[in-house]
């Protein structure tokens, strides 16, 4: 199974993703935040295999939280879940240690894949993303 965080600051997605997740078989959800600090606080205390994390989070975002959790525990691995289509958020995701960005208007249909590429420690980016957006 494949433990996973959920980070968003809308209770609505974050039970979305649950279920969505949750269904898949193979994954398990261990815990959610609500904001960025929660996220880190979290991810130290279940050390889940992979985070589904938000990027515009209160307190703390989610690209600042991708790094302190990867900075801390390099094992566990970061998708990004944005409504932003945004070369310099992609390309700052991926330097703090994200593994994967994956839009919300796309979600249901990639991030399954997008958690499991993460798990085995592949790359994912949206299809709708340009490939250039990634860092040089």
């Amino acid at each position: 199974m494949i433990r996973i965080l959920v980070a968003d600051d809308h209770a609505l997605v974050r039970e979305s993703i649950r279920a969505l997740l949750a269904n898949q078989g193979d994954m398990e959800i261990v815990a959610t935040a609500g904001d960025g600090n929660e996220a880190v606080q979290l991810a130290m205390f279940h050390q889940p295999d992979v985070v589904v994390m938000d990027i515009s989070m209160p307190n703390m975002d989610g690209i600042h939280a991708t790094e302190l959790i990867r900075q801390a525990q390099d094992a566990i691995n970061i998708v990004i879940l944005s409504m932003h289509v945004n070369a310099a958020l992609v390309q700052q995701a991926m330097r703090m240690g994200a593994r994967g960005y994956v839009l919300k208007r796309r979600a249901t249909d990639e991030l399954p894949e997008a958690v499991r590429a993460a798990y085995n420690g592949e790359l994912f980016l949206s299809p709708a993303i340009p490939s250039s957006f990634l860092p040089r």
